[in-house]
């Protein structure tokens, strides 16, 4: 699982794709300037769509400041159509009341949408969707006003547009049949690979003077539970006077001032390094020479980085969500408890034995 890609599984879905030269659209317009999470898993499938043999063409709707990311793969047949989009709002209207019409225009038989948003359906159009997971319903005190509101609302004319839904995991499929018993749209399960991180280059070891590392790379969210990870941080500095310093690494979000906070609290604030993103290459490197991989995020659909510190070999502790739970099984690294002592202790033990 953690070293395949959506494009490989798409097999999955060849029931519902033509078998003609119809028309396929892929949605990559919810693509941010910088990748990381759903947004690598949406470049990835359309990156490896355009990529697999086909008997159809493909269209692929992209802001246009994205069009040079997909240009070089277009097969004959293919061609992209951007879209200048001006914030968020203007997306929402977009997808609301012009992408239908652009889809008729492009005389698409499917529209591949891959993170939640759809057209009104239309008789004449399949539409095959992606939903990463339930969070805005599931547990709301996580995310920003604005989206609680907004996906609770939607999130069931959505699922109603669909044709096919595509889930990440049986975590996400399972809470999608839960909270929508009437759904009556087929679920396919299509967990998401690392691949995003290209071809690995050969281990290289810190130098033997370079202070080892705890790694940490998460979005700044609150679900992320950051802080916490300071939190044990700190155990292992004051109770066993590890040599580390921890580097926790993600783009900002809604709980990036509270990290901030907890970063600044610490009394080994000296030891912690908060880095914005970093390019794929130096990520790798990060993963590949940090001691041990540590998250404790409370809610996934999914969960890239852990599985992304498995590929790289590094011991991983983990905080035993729902996605944890379903993809890794139990373990001793696994907690199901959020007790930083305990963390703390689990650690330092394990890596003195």
């Amino acid at each position: 699982m953690i070293k395949s890609h959506p494009g490989q599984d798409i097999r999955k879905l060849h029931p519902f794709l033509p078998s003609r030269s119809d028309v396929v659209a892929m949605d990559a317009l919810s693509l941010p300037p910088q990748f990381s999470g759903a947004a690598n898993y949406i470049f990835n499938l359309v990156i490896n769509l355009l990529k697999q043999p086909r008997c159809w063409p493909l269209v692929i709707f992209c802001r246009e400041e994205h069009t040079h990311l997909f240009r070089s793969c277009l097969a004959p047949g293919d061609r992209l159509a951007p879209v200048k989009l001006k914030g968020q709002l203007h997306k929402l209207i977009f997808y609301e009341f012009y992408l239908k019409a652009r889809l008729r225009e492009a005389r698409a038989a499917v529209f591949y949408a891959t993170h939640y948003l759809c057209p009104p359906q239309s008789r004449d159009i399949v539409f095959i969707n992606t939903f990463h997971d339930m969070g805005f319903i599931k547990h709301p005190r996580f995310y920003p006003r604005h989206k609680q509101i907004y996906f609770s609302r939607r999130m069931n004319t959505f699922l109603e547009r669909s044709d096919v839904v595509v889930a990440v995991s049986n975590t996400t499929a399972s809470q999608i049949k839960e909270l929508f018993p009437h759904l009556a749209a087929p679920v396919v399960v299509i967990p998401p690979g690392t691949d995003h991180l290209g071809e690995l280059p050969d281990e290289t070891p810190p130098p033997p003077t370079t202070q080892p590392v705890i790694l940490a790379v998460n979005t700044f969210e609150k679900r992320k539970n950051i802080p916490f990870i300071i939190e044990v941080f700190n155990q292992l500095k004051s109770r066993f006077q590890i040599p580390h310093r921890l580097v926790i690494v993600g783009q900002s979000g809604n709980a990036a001032a509270e990290i901030v906070a907890a970063q600044k609290g610490s009394p080994f604030r000296a030891e912690i390094e908060l880095t914005q993103f970093v390019p794929d290459p130096e990520l790798v490197r990060l993963y590949r020479q940090c001691d041990l991989f540590i998250n404790a995020s409370v809610y996934e659909g999914f969960g890239f980085t852990p599985f992304e510190a498995i590929r790289m070999g590094r011991p991983v502790f983990l905080y035993g969500n729902a996605a944890v739970r379903e993809f890794i099984g139990p373990h001793p690294y696994i907690f199901n408890h959020l007790d930083a002592a305990r963390w703390a202790e689990t650690i330092w033990l394990a890596r003195r034995d």
